[in-house]
């Protein structure tokens, strides 16, 4: 584990770096309510609305953003939001946090992803979806490749945040790593199912174990399974460095430079909600990325984040403060 000073030290290198991160964005709506009596019509809870039940937030690869913005970096958004009023809503909420939205594209052949969350008693009860998810036109996939290759020059490190949503096609993925590959810019990948095997010679590629499984028709039980998991990956992508998130059980973390595989338990002391952890980790280690920081420091302090948001109600994202509170525990 990192001493707390020198976790203090590492994330500071994180302020000011601007990272283009790439993806599925998310708008995530919440009804909040009470729940006192099950429906007389069918064996369902009713939900009561109150006055300030509503409220949303930037989600999927936006969420990634605000975690970028919440570390002290300089989040740079390229993606795709419909022409409605949720698209609208979504680079609003993006706007005034202080994210760069100019590379976000308006399509008119798909709504704004939009995932609805009725929540009774501080539990979901039930989550209502509207998207598309097929793959983005080849004028959509233009549009935005432009808008990309307009930024890329003026960062510091590129994510790939992948929901499967359509946006991240196998085009778009090779066209961004050639283009970060140029313009010597690290790369950091959370990807999906659909397109996992798109993502060659990138510098950090982090599945978690279910989608690690299903890419080599496995099922991942233990530790020393998902170390050749992460080793079969990194070989077959090229890439520099595989993590492998375990959920409960950390995770684990492969090099190319012929480094001993590492496992990293998890150092949660009480997980409350899991949402968004995901997202945290991948914004710590694209950042991480831009300022040359060793992937194994990296990989603790995305554990150490992974923790600091589990430990806290719905979708958090994780401050510096959050991530030295969790290292001074080991102090």
């Amino acid at each position: 584990m990192i001493p707390e000073r020198n976790t203090n030290d590492l994330l500071l290198k994180f302020r000011g770096k601007r990272i283009l991160v790439i993806g599925d964005l998310v708008l995530d709506h919440y009804l909040e309510g009470r729940v006192s009596r099950i429906s007389p019509e069918a064996p369902v809870p009713v939900v009561t609305l109150g006055n300030e039940c509503e409220r949303s937030i930037p989600g999927g690869a936006a969420n990634v953003a605000i975690n970028v913005l919440s570390l002290g970096g300089i989040p740079v958004m390229a993606g795709v939001v419909g022409h409605d009023r949720n698209g609208d809503k979504l680079l609003g909420l993006l706007s005034e946090a202080g994210v760069d939205v100019d590379a976000v594209v308006h399509d008119q052949g798909r709504p704004t992803t939009v995932k609805t969350r009725v929540m009774g008693r501080n539990q979901q009860l039930m989550r209502i979806d509207r998207e598309e998810t097929h793959p983005l036109s080849e004028e959509m996939n233009s549009l935005l490749i432009s808008r990309i290759d307009a930024v890329i020059p003026n960062v510091d490190a590129i994510i790939l945040e992948d929901y499967d949503k359509g946006v991240l096609t196998a085009n778009l993925i090779e066209h961004v790593i050639n283009s970060a590959r140029d313009n010597h810019k690290y790369i950091a990948v959370d990807p999906k199912v659909r397109n996992f095997w798109s993502y060659n010679d990138c510098d950090l590629f982090k599945p978690n174990r279910h989608e690690a499984g299903n890419a080599l028709g496995i099922e991942i039980t233990g530790i020393d399974m998902a170390i050749e998991a992460a080793k079969k990956i990194q070989k077959q992508l090229s890439a520099e460095a595989v993590l492998i998130t375990l959920g409960s059980r950390g995770s684990v973390l492969v090099h190319s430079r012929n480094e001993e595989p590492q496992h990293l338990p998890t150092v949660a002391r009480q997980v409350f909600d899991v949402s968004g952890a995901g997202d945290s980790v991948i914004a710590v280690m694209g950042l991480a990325g831009s300022c040359g920081m060793t992937v194994a420091d990296a990989a603790k302090l995305a554990n150490l984040a992974a923790a600091a948001v589990c430990s806290k109600p719905g979708v958090y994202a994780v401050k510096p403060a959050d991530i030295v509170r969790e290292a001074s525990r080991f102090v």
